[in-house]
Protein backbone atom coordinates (compact mmCIF):
# COMPACT_ATOMS: atom_id res chain seq x y z
CA UNK A 1 0.00 0.00 0.00
CA UNK A 2 0.72 3.47 -0.51
CA UNK A 3 2.50 5.82 1.98
CA UNK A 4 3.83 9.20 2.98
CA UNK A 5 5.62 9.82 6.01
CA UNK A 6 5.61 13.06 7.97
CA UNK A 7 8.15 14.71 10.05
CA UNK A 8 6.82 12.91 13.14
CA UNK A 9 7.24 9.76 11.55
CA UNK A 10 3.16 9.15 10.74
CA UNK A 11 2.71 7.19 7.98
CA UNK A 12 -0.23 8.65 5.90
CA UNK A 13 -2.13 6.11 3.31
CA UNK A 14 -3.14 7.69 0.07
CA UNK A 15 -4.23 6.40 -3.55
CA UNK A 16 -4.08 7.86 -6.76
CA UNK A 17 -6.68 6.98 -9.89
CA UNK A 18 -6.59 8.73 -13.40
CA UNK A 19 -3.38 10.49 -14.55
CA UNK A 20 -5.31 13.09 -16.48
CA UNK A 21 -5.96 16.70 -15.87
CA UNK A 22 -5.21 18.77 -13.14
CA UNK A 23 -4.69 17.11 -10.06
CA UNK A 24 -7.56 16.73 -6.94
CA UNK A 25 -6.56 16.16 -3.67
CA UNK A 26 -9.92 14.38 -1.33
CA UNK A 27 -10.11 13.71 2.64
CA UNK A 28 -13.23 12.00 3.78
CA UNK A 29 -14.80 13.49 7.18
CA UNK A 30 -14.18 12.55 10.61
CA UNK A 31 -13.90 8.53 11.09
CA UNK A 32 -13.81 8.00 6.96
CA UNK A 33 -11.96 6.39 4.53
CA UNK A 34 -10.83 6.48 0.88
CA UNK A 35 -13.43 4.15 0.25
CA UNK A 36 -16.27 6.37 0.85
CA UNK A 37 -15.62 8.51 -2.29
CA UNK A 38 -16.06 4.77 -4.44
CA UNK A 39 -19.48 6.12 -5.78
CA UNK A 40 -17.50 9.42 -7.50
CA UNK A 41 -14.13 7.77 -7.85
CA UNK A 42 -14.61 7.07 -11.77
CA UNK A 43 -16.35 10.09 -12.75
CA UNK A 44 -13.40 12.56 -11.37
CA UNK A 45 -10.64 10.17 -11.98
CA UNK A 46 -11.94 9.75 -15.90
CA UNK A 47 -10.89 13.96 -15.67
CA UNK A 48 -8.59 14.57 -12.82
CA UNK A 49 -5.45 13.07 -11.46
CA UNK A 50 -7.12 11.88 -8.51
CA UNK A 51 -5.32 11.66 -4.89
CA UNK A 52 -7.52 10.56 -2.16
CA UNK A 53 -5.88 10.08 1.34
CA UNK A 54 -6.70 9.47 4.75
CA UNK A 55 -5.51 11.72 8.13
CA UNK A 56 -3.60 10.79 11.45
CA UNK A 57 -5.94 8.19 13.08
CA UNK A 58 -8.13 7.33 9.99
CA UNK A 59 -8.50 3.78 8.63
CA UNK A 60 -5.05 2.82 7.48
CA UNK A 61 -3.00 5.90 8.16
CA UNK A 62 -1.11 5.99 11.70
CA UNK A 63 -2.70 6.47 14.68
CA UNK A 64 -0.45 8.01 17.53
CA UNK A 65 -1.43 7.50 20.86
CA UNK A 66 -0.59 10.96 21.94
CA UNK A 67 -2.75 13.31 21.70
CA UNK A 68 -0.83 16.42 20.75
CA UNK A 69 -0.10 14.64 17.75
CA UNK A 70 -3.61 15.59 16.60
CA UNK A 71 -4.81 19.04 15.13
CA UNK A 72 -5.88 20.62 12.03
CA UNK A 73 -2.94 22.49 11.85
CA UNK A 74 -1.39 19.06 12.21
CA UNK A 75 -3.95 17.69 9.27
CA UNK A 76 -2.71 20.62 7.49
CA UNK A 77 0.67 19.54 7.23
CA UNK A 78 -0.55 16.03 6.60
CA UNK A 79 -2.09 17.21 3.29
CA UNK A 80 1.60 18.89 2.59
CA UNK A 81 2.84 15.85 3.22
CA UNK A 82 0.84 14.23 0.87
CA UNK A 83 1.73 16.29 -2.06
CA UNK A 84 5.07 16.80 -1.75
CA UNK A 85 5.15 13.45 -1.63
CA UNK A 86 3.86 12.84 -4.85
CA UNK A 87 5.22 16.26 -6.40
CA UNK A 88 2.36 18.42 -6.83
CA UNK A 89 2.99 21.58 -6.88
CA UNK A 90 -0.32 22.71 -7.30
CA UNK A 91 -4.00 21.23 -6.73
CA UNK A 92 -7.64 21.38 -6.50
CA UNK A 93 -8.50 20.28 -2.72
CA UNK A 94 -11.28 19.40 -0.89
CA UNK A 95 -13.36 16.87 1.01
CA UNK A 96 -16.16 16.41 3.21
CA UNK A 97 -16.87 17.86 6.61
CA UNK A 98 -13.25 17.09 8.38
CA UNK A 99 -11.39 16.94 5.38
CA UNK A 100 -13.15 19.87 3.66
CA UNK A 101 -12.12 21.40 7.47
CA UNK A 102 -8.20 20.47 6.87
CA UNK A 103 -8.24 21.45 2.87
CA UNK A 104 -9.59 24.98 3.90
CA UNK A 105 -7.29 25.70 6.62
CA UNK A 106 -4.58 24.57 3.93
CA UNK A 107 -5.68 26.70 1.51
CA UNK A 108 -5.08 29.78 4.23
CA UNK A 109 -2.34 28.86 5.00
CA UNK A 110 -0.91 27.75 1.06
CA UNK A 111 -2.61 29.60 -0.84
CA UNK A 112 -0.04 29.41 -3.61
CA UNK A 113 -0.45 25.67 -3.60
CA UNK A 114 -4.27 25.54 -4.22
CA UNK A 115 -5.73 25.91 -7.48
CA UNK A 116 -9.52 25.59 -5.66
CA UNK A 117 -11.19 24.62 -3.04
CA UNK A 118 -14.11 21.74 -3.05
CA UNK A 119 -16.32 21.56 0.20
CA UNK A 120 -18.82 19.51 0.93
CA UNK A 121 -20.86 19.05 3.92
CA UNK A 122 -18.75 20.79 6.46
CA UNK A 123 -19.02 23.09 9.56
CA UNK A 124 -15.50 22.23 10.85
CA UNK A 125 -14.46 24.70 7.20
CA UNK A 126 -16.64 26.98 8.45
CA UNK A 127 -14.44 27.08 11.56
CA UNK A 128 -17.77 28.39 13.68
CA UNK A 129 -17.83 27.20 17.51
CA UNK A 130 -19.51 23.76 18.03
CA UNK A 131 -22.64 24.07 19.62
CA UNK A 132 -23.62 22.39 23.53
CA UNK A 133 -25.06 19.49 22.19
CA UNK A 134 -22.49 18.61 19.57
CA UNK A 135 -19.74 19.39 22.50
CA UNK A 136 -21.40 16.85 24.87
CA UNK A 137 -22.09 14.57 21.78
CA UNK A 138 -18.20 14.33 20.89
CA UNK A 139 -17.35 13.53 24.02
CA UNK A 140 -19.55 10.88 24.47
CA UNK A 141 -18.48 9.78 21.74
CA UNK A 142 -14.66 9.66 22.99
CA UNK A 143 -16.34 7.44 26.06
CA UNK A 144 -17.91 4.83 24.31
CA UNK A 145 -14.89 4.37 21.70
CA UNK A 146 -12.21 3.68 24.15
CA UNK A 147 -14.45 1.62 26.91
CA UNK A 148 -17.31 -0.19 24.65
CA UNK A 149 -15.85 -0.80 21.18
CA UNK A 150 -16.22 0.22 17.85
CA UNK A 151 -19.15 -1.40 17.19
CA UNK A 152 -20.74 0.59 19.92
CA UNK A 153 -19.43 3.57 18.42
CA UNK A 154 -21.50 2.89 15.41
CA UNK A 155 -24.34 2.24 17.20
CA UNK A 156 -24.47 5.63 19.06
CA UNK A 157 -23.77 7.36 15.99
CA UNK A 158 -26.87 6.06 14.11
CA UNK A 159 -28.70 6.98 17.56
CA UNK A 160 -27.12 10.14 18.78
CA UNK A 161 -25.19 11.71 15.49
CA UNK A 162 -27.82 13.48 13.20
CA UNK A 163 -25.29 13.47 10.47
CA UNK A 164 -25.19 10.11 10.54
CA UNK A 165 -28.65 9.04 11.64
CA UNK A 166 -30.47 11.47 8.52
CA UNK A 167 -27.73 9.29 6.03
CA UNK A 168 -29.49 5.87 7.28
CA UNK A 169 -33.08 7.18 7.51
CA UNK A 170 -32.63 7.98 4.04
CA UNK A 171 -30.94 4.74 3.15
CA UNK A 172 -31.24 2.10 5.58
CA UNK A 173 -28.99 -0.19 3.95
CA UNK A 174 -26.22 2.01 5.00
CA UNK A 175 -26.23 0.47 8.35
CA UNK A 176 -24.34 -1.63 7.09
CA UNK A 177 -21.87 0.76 5.53
CA UNK A 178 -21.75 2.48 9.10
CA UNK A 179 -20.46 -0.56 11.03
CA UNK A 180 -17.53 -1.24 8.93
CA UNK A 181 -16.62 2.09 8.50
CA UNK A 182 -15.99 2.53 12.47
CA UNK A 183 -14.65 -1.13 12.71
CA UNK A 184 -11.43 0.16 10.31
CA UNK A 185 -10.26 2.51 12.91
CA UNK A 186 -8.41 2.65 15.96
CA UNK A 187 -10.35 3.34 19.23
CA UNK A 188 -7.42 5.71 20.25
CA UNK A 189 -6.87 7.10 16.71
CA UNK A 190 -10.55 8.03 16.45
CA UNK A 191 -10.81 9.21 20.05
CA UNK A 192 -7.60 11.30 19.81
CA UNK A 193 -9.30 12.96 16.03
CA UNK A 194 -12.27 13.72 18.03
CA UNK A 195 -10.49 15.86 20.53
CA UNK A 196 -8.93 17.30 17.52
CA UNK A 197 -12.41 18.86 15.92
CA UNK A 198 -13.37 19.45 19.74
CA UNK A 199 -10.12 21.88 20.04
CA UNK A 200 -10.92 23.29 16.49
CA UNK A 201 -9.33 26.75 15.82
CA UNK A 202 -12.30 29.32 15.08
CA UNK A 203 -11.21 30.30 11.14
CA UNK A 204 -14.80 32.10 10.44
CA UNK A 205 -12.73 35.55 9.88
CA UNK A 206 -10.45 34.33 8.25
CA UNK A 207 -12.85 32.98 5.12
CA UNK A 208 -12.83 36.04 3.21
CA UNK A 209 -8.84 35.89 2.85
CA UNK A 210 -9.65 33.02 0.37
CA UNK A 211 -8.79 34.04 -3.31
CA UNK A 212 -9.01 30.82 -4.80
CA UNK A 213 -12.88 29.15 -6.54
CA UNK A 214 -14.54 28.01 -3.54
CA UNK A 215 -17.83 25.55 -4.41
CA UNK A 216 -19.86 24.47 -1.85
CA UNK A 217 -21.97 21.63 -1.87
CA UNK A 218 -24.76 20.85 0.82
CA UNK A 219 -27.41 18.57 1.75
CA UNK A 220 -30.83 19.69 2.45
CA UNK A 221 -31.10 17.43 5.31
CA UNK A 222 -27.31 17.92 7.03
CA UNK A 223 -26.92 20.06 10.07
CA UNK A 224 -24.43 21.70 8.17
CA UNK A 225 -25.90 23.25 5.45
CA UNK A 226 -26.43 26.44 7.76
CA UNK A 227 -22.95 27.23 8.67
CA UNK A 228 -22.00 26.70 5.13
CA UNK A 229 -24.28 29.13 4.01
CA UNK A 230 -22.42 31.39 6.49
CA UNK A 231 -19.17 30.23 4.13
CA UNK A 232 -20.77 31.40 1.01
CA UNK A 233 -21.73 34.71 2.46
CA UNK A 234 -18.18 35.23 3.36
CA UNK A 235 -15.98 33.86 0.40
CA UNK A 236 -17.07 36.62 -2.60
CA UNK A 237 -17.83 34.19 -5.92
CA UNK A 238 -18.48 31.23 -3.47
CA UNK A 239 -20.91 28.74 -5.35
CA UNK A 240 -23.62 27.02 -3.27
CA UNK A 241 -24.96 24.08 -4.45
CA UNK A 242 -27.79 22.60 -2.31
CA UNK A 243 -28.32 18.58 -2.67
CA UNK A 244 -32.08 17.32 -1.93
CA UNK A 245 -32.75 14.90 -0.39
CA UNK A 246 -29.58 14.59 0.95
CA UNK A 247 -27.71 14.14 4.24
CA UNK A 248 -24.36 14.82 5.32
CA UNK A 249 -22.75 12.46 3.13
CA UNK A 250 -24.04 14.34 0.31
CA UNK A 251 -21.38 12.18 -2.09
CA UNK A 252 -23.37 9.60 -1.12
CA UNK A 253 -26.87 10.47 -1.38
CA UNK A 254 -26.39 12.24 -4.67
CA UNK A 255 -23.48 10.68 -6.29
CA UNK A 256 -24.42 11.82 -9.89
CA UNK A 257 -25.43 15.30 -8.89
CA UNK A 258 -22.14 15.74 -6.67
CA UNK A 259 -20.17 14.19 -9.39
CA UNK A 260 -21.54 16.35 -12.01
CA UNK A 261 -21.33 19.65 -10.37
CA UNK A 262 -17.89 19.19 -8.87
CA UNK A 263 -16.42 18.38 -12.79
CA UNK A 264 -18.24 21.44 -14.22
CA UNK A 265 -16.84 23.61 -11.19
CA UNK A 266 -13.26 21.77 -11.74
CA UNK A 267 -13.61 22.11 -15.75
CA UNK A 268 -14.32 26.22 -15.33
CA UNK A 269 -11.27 26.74 -13.07
CA UNK A 270 -9.08 24.83 -15.24
CA UNK A 271 -10.35 26.64 -18.27
CA UNK A 272 -9.62 30.12 -16.39
CA UNK A 273 -6.33 28.84 -15.54
CA UNK A 274 -5.18 27.76 -19.33
CA UNK A 275 -7.05 31.49 -20.15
Amino acid sequence: MPFARTDDRVRLYYEEHGRRGSSLVLAYGIGGNTDMWDVNRDALAAHHRLVLWEPRGHARSDSPENPAQFSFARWVLDLKTVLDHLGIRKAHVGGLSLGAGISTRFALRYPARVRSLVVTNSSSAVGLPLSVENLVMRARSIEITLTKGMDAMAEFAMAANPNVSERVALDPSAKEEFYEEYRRLSPIGYANSLRALLAMDHITDQLPRLRVPVLLLGGDRDPSLAPMKVMHRKVRGSKLVVLSPASHFGNRDQPEVWNRAVLEFLARCDRRTRG
